[in-house]
């Protein structure tokens, strides 16, 4: 390949957004033994992993010609469109490319997508996560991906290199975003009833740790709500996995799938209205675990006025 005008060796996989995610995912390639190139519109964030062997792409014109996978973890629909569909990529893309989308993004977004990579020769397959910063880096992610499967299992290597498992829900693209957006408002749903349920214990003056340790070991295990609970209990919201901005943006893209097969969300419409709250509340760099701090502070009106 030819970046800055150098030749250079074709990378085995380009991994576009080189924030958290994207990075941690970048080093568990580049550990696995795989020649990675990163590309990232802030330069700042590819330099480490550019120390750390991976190669920088110039320009996003060119992500299909540093390699014949691109796998990119970008923050939502109008990013995916204006690195991909709007750049030219596509068009400068050889025969056989494959793009590994790893965000979430709407289910609409990725059917358009599937298209407008078809029309030049180019595989699509959606695989979004189900993990955050930390299970990134122990490249423990839970991916669900749908697409070709004969696409799937050509990068599944590289899928197995950063996950602890790949699920696969369909050969339409749109299928795994479908199921990513229905868990992220299961998630916010934990997050909104533990944070009551932290709330019920303390003002009846019951420790707070100590009812999610109960809760998680009896009612509600799992990683969810114990790795959730233990931020609630402790009113731990920084550094923020993931912001209420983000948890919003996810549950409104379930409320308008949902709304585009006839359904609606009574629960996703206000777990909507609760993520904005928490935003005006200032907690939009936080991280979604503080719906438990304005849940802490939700009082009745005339216990309100009382006070």
């Amino acid at each position: 390949m030819v970046l800055f005008g150098k030749v250079m060796e074709m990378a085995d996989v380009t991994v576009v957004g080189t924030g958290g995610m994207g990075a941690a995912i970048a080093r568990n390639l580049i550990g696995a033994g795989h020649r990675v190139a990163v590309w990232n519109r802030d330069r700042r964030r590819t330099a480490p992993l550019v120390e750390a062997g991976a190669v920088e792409v110039g320009h996003p014109g060119e992500l299909f010609l540093s390699s014949p996978v691109v796998f990119s973890v970008l923050a939502d629909d109008a990013a995916v469109r204006e690195v991909f569909l709007d750049s030219g990529a596509l068009e400068a893309a050889p025969a056989g490319a494959v793009h590994v989308n790893l965000a979430t993004i709407s289910p609409a977004l990725a059917e358009d997508a599937a298209g407008r990579h078809a029309e030049h020769g180019v595989g699509y397959v959606a695989a979004p996560m189900f993990g955050g910063v930390a299970v990134a880096e122990a490249a423990r992610l839970n991916v669900v991906t749908a697409g070709d499967p004969a696409l799937i299992d050509r990068v599944r290597p590289l899928l197995d290199a950063i996950s602890a498992r790949v699920w696969q829900v369909g050969t339409e693209p749109r299928q795994a975003n479908v199921v990513k957006v229905a868990g992220q408002v299961l998630i916010a749903s934990a997050i909104q009833s533990l944070s009551e349920a932290v709330a019920i214990a303390e003002r009846g003056g019951v420790d707070a740790a100590t009812v999610v340790d109960l809760f998680t070991a009896t009612i509600t295990p799992g990683p969810v709500y114990t790795n959730y609970g233990r931020l609630i209990a402790a009113g731990a919201f920084q550094p923020a996995g993931f912001t209420p901005v983000l948890g919003r943006k996810d549950v409104d893209l379930a409320r308008a799938q949902a709304a585009a097969t006839g359904l609606r969300l009574p629960v996703g419409d206000l777990l909507s209205a609760l993520l904005t709250e928490a935003i005006l509340a200032g907690h939009e760099r936080d991280d979604w675990a503080s719906l438990a701090d304005v849940q802490r502070h939700r009082d009745l009106p005339e216990a309100a006025s009382a006070r």
